[in-house]
């Protein structure tokens, strides 16, 4: 079996535990790759997860803090959730979103968020396989059940079984309540249009600039991540 490890260099637990982790892979002689492996290790929490997520190969096998929604396993229990994971490999799909913008694709495994770049009220129309609706707001996040724990649920929207084919939008703290939370099939494309400057931001990266009245077109991914069940 072939591992590919991951860990986040500025937290010391997590360098401490990829040393760790290293030594117990040896052992259960798992070898270490840099491509093609048959699963990914990544250790430093969900962030972690996010900012490698070109680099991810195979189920990914999670190590974070107790901050963590997505991470399988803490840094006090991995080997217990690692060597059940090895002895039987075994793994759950999850969908990706496909982010449009100028011709420009962007993948999110979390979310995306569309708010005012100056932290005034935004006039967004959110159009749901062709149902139109139209609202101001700080803004809007879209995320898949993955990233339900995230942003979306501070914002007010539903935890999501991470399995499910579905979107979930949440207005951040639109005007008079006029767009309530709402998941829906991810058969659906959406598009969203922003009625005054704006940026988005796909899964905490960094801001890109949104003209008005510039369309943001999201559908599901063909791609899927694959997170391993330990």
């Amino acid at each position: 079996m072939k591992a590919k490890l991951l860990w986040n260099t500025t937290k010391k637990w997590a360098v401490k535990t990829a040393g760790e982790v290293k030594a117990f892979l040896k052992i259960k002689k798992v070898k270490l790759v840099n491509r093609k492996p048959d699963f990914t290790i990544v250790i430093g929490g969900d962030g972690t997860i996010l900012y490698n997520k070109e680099k991810l190969e195979g189920p990914v096998f999670a190590i974070g803090s107790k901050k963590s929604f997505v991470c399988q396993c803490l840094a006090e229990n991995w080997k217990d959730g690692l060597s059940r994971f090895l002895s039987k490999p075994n793994y759950e799909e999850r969908i990706l979103l496909e982010v449009k913008h100028r011709n420009k694709k962007h993948t999110a495994i979390n979310d995306i968020a569309l708010l005012s770049p100056q932290h005034e009220m935004l006039t967004i129309s959110v159009d749901i396989g062709g149902d139109e609706y139209c609202f101001d707001a700080d803004g809007i996040v879209v995320s898949t059940p993955t990233g339900s724990t995230a942003y979306a649920y501070a914002a007010g929207g539903s935890i999501i079984e991470p399995t499910l084919e579905v979107f979930n939008i949440v207005p951040v703290a639109p005007d008079k309540r006029l767009f309530d939370p709402v998941v829906v099939s991810a058969s659906h494309k959406l598009v969203i249009t922003p009625y005054n400057p704006a940026h988005f931001i796909v899964d905490g990266e960094k801001p890109l600039k949104v003209k008005k009245g510039e369309k943001i077109t999201i559908t599901k991914s063909k791609k899927k991540i694959k997170f391993a069940v330990r």
